[in-house]
């Protein structure tokens, strides 16, 4: 049994089963390439995946047995075959250092008899040099070494990376699916509507923003956000706080608003919205705002996302795009 942690989601069980087809036929390949949107819990998968090789006596379906030595070791996080390669710091790039510390020395030869995995996360945080010095590894895999690279953005992967890999593409589970799951863990008062929008549809993520002050701090940056548009705050300023919120969490949030703008401009019915709380709002600045002007801001925060783990200034990114926020048209009170 998986301990709870690492338990497969009820969405991955068609790439589970697929997978474990594969290795039953001898045919698991040396090196799976694991992508889709954040909050879908690829890493869990990677890590349930493991758990599976390393283990003596698997179920039929490939699940652990959770007794024997090699399930105890990867459960106490103690085994001597599995690898986990990552940043040194969060948003920093995986440098050639660390994947020649992998490769050499026998680093791929499993001690224990069996799998050895090796997890890379996130597999596009590694810089030309560490991507080329995986290379040779994927392009002559060692015997019995699987590894798995993790990535939400794999268009930042090179394409030789990609084209050594067999790609894994973990898709947005369907909203009855994710509703029921989520629903399962949270309190009935939370609108599992609103958090699988601000989510893009991803469970995991929208556990995470189910959290009281984080959708407070998010009604916060609304109304900052139309107080900028209105001329009633100082972009500077509002960028000084959304600077300590962090980029990566200010860009999906703004991006939604601007996307949501541009379905009720497009669309005839009522659509969809990642922000169904803010329709009213949303509406009434979108009637006010061209299509050229949204356009615009949503370039600028895609572009600002596109490059965020770069050496960028954040502060200076937001300022940039506040100010052209401001300067885009005054607003009446919405």
């Amino acid at each position: 049994m998986l301990p709870p942690e690492s338990q497969l989601l009820p969405w991955h069980q068609e790439i589970w089963q697929r997978l474990q087809t594969a290795h039953q036929a001898g045919r698991l390949p040396h090196a799976l390439l694991l992508s889709g949107a954040e909050g879908l819990g690829k890493r869990r998968f990677a890590e349930a995946l493991a758990h599976s090789l390393f283990c003596e006596t698997p179920a039929e379906d490939g699940q652990p047995c959770g007794r024997c030595r090699g399930c105890h070791l990867f459960q106490v996080g103690n085994h001597p075959d599995y690898m986990s390669v990552e940043p040194e710091e969060p948003g920093k790039a995986i440098r050639i250092d660390t994947i020649r510390a992998l490769v050499e020395k026998g680093g791929l030869t499993a001690q224990a008899g069996g799998y050895k995995v090796v997890v890379i996360e996130p597999a596009d945080a590694m810089n030309i040099a560490a991507a080329n010095s995986l290379l040779k590894t994927l392009e002559e895999p060692v015997p019995w070494t699987v590894i798995l690279l993790i990535t939400s953005r794999i268009s930042r992967l090179p394409a030789t990376i990609r084209s050594r890999c067999q790609q894994i593409t973990f898709p947005v589970p369907p909203r009855p699916q994710a509703s029921a799951w989520l629903g399962e863990r949270l309190e009935k008062t939370n609108d599992l509507d609103l958090l699988l929008g601000l989510s893009n549809g991803a469970p995991l993520k929208a556990l995470e923003l189910a959290d009281r002050e984080t959708l407070q701090e998010r009604g916060q940056m609304v109304d900052e956000f139309y107080a900028v548009l209105n001329g009633e705050k100082d972009p500077v300023a509002v960028a000084g706080r959304w600077e300590k919120i962090g980029i990566q969490r200010v860009m999906g949030w703004m991006s939604g608003w601007l996307i949501d703008m541009l379905r009720m401009k497009s669309s005839p019915k009522p659509p969809r919205l990642y922000n169904p709380d803010q329709r009213q709002h949303l509406q009434s600045v979108a009637q006010r705002l061209d299509f050229k002007v949204i356009y615009g801001l949503l370039d600028r925060v895609y572009e600002a996302n596109r490059t965020r783990d770069s050496q960028l200034n954040v502060l200076m990114v937001l300022e940039s795009l506040l100010l052209a926020l401001a300067n885009s048209k005054q607003l009446p009170r919405v």
